[in-house]
C-alpha cells in the first residue's frame, strides 16, 4: 500500500523519530508502510496479535516484541477509548541506548513511532495520538 509512505513520511520529517509504521490489523494482518530498513518493517502477525489483544495481564510482567525488538510496557491505555495508545520503550541490549515507542489504534490500524536517542516519550506519543486521530477522522 504505496500511499501510505507520505504518512511515514510525516512522522519522520521533523527529526525526532527514527522509525514509524502503520500496521493494519482487520483481516488479514500487514505492515502498511513503514520507514525502510527498520524495526517496524519487521513486525509480524503473532506481535500485531499479542499489541492488539485482549489479553493484557501479561503485558507489563513479560516483554513485548516489535519486529523482533523486546520493549518494556509503560503505560497501557490501547483499549481505553479516547486515548488508544501504549507507551513502551525499547530493552538494552549490551548497554546500547533505549528508545520510546508509541502505538496508536485506530479502527484499522496502528500507528508505531520510535524517538531518538533522548527524545522524550511524551513527545513521541503525542505524534502518534495526532496521527492516529486523523486515520480516525478518515475513517481508518
Amino acid at each position: 500500500m504505496s500511499g501510505w509512505n507520505c504518512y511515514i513520511d510525516s512522522l519522520m520529517a521533523d527529526g525526532t523519530c527514527q522509525d514509524a509504521a502503520i500496521v493494519g490489523y482487520k483481516d488479514v494482518p500487514s505492515v502498511w508502510a513503514a520507514a525502510p530498513g527498520k524495526t517496524f518493517a519487521n513486525i509480524t502477525l503473532t506481535e500485531v496479535n499479542v499489541l492488539v489483544g485482549k489479553e493484557r495481564s501479561n503485558l507489563f510482567v513479560n516483554w513485548l516484541t516489535l519486529g523482533g525488538q523486546k520493549c518494556s510496557v509503560i503505560r497501557d491505555s490501547l483499549h481505553t477509548d479516547g486515548e488508544c495508545t501504549m507507551d513502551l520503550r525499547t530493552k538494552s541490549t549490551g548497554g546500547a541506548p533505549t528508545f520510546n515507542i508509541t502505538a496508536a489504534m485506530t479502527s484499522k490500524t496502528i500507528v508505531l513511532v520510535m524517538g531518538k536517542e533522548g527524545i522524550h516519550g511524551g513527545c513521541v506519543n503525542k505524534k502518534c495520538f495526532e496521527m492516529a486521530s486523523h486515520l480516525r477522522r478518515s475513517q481508518y
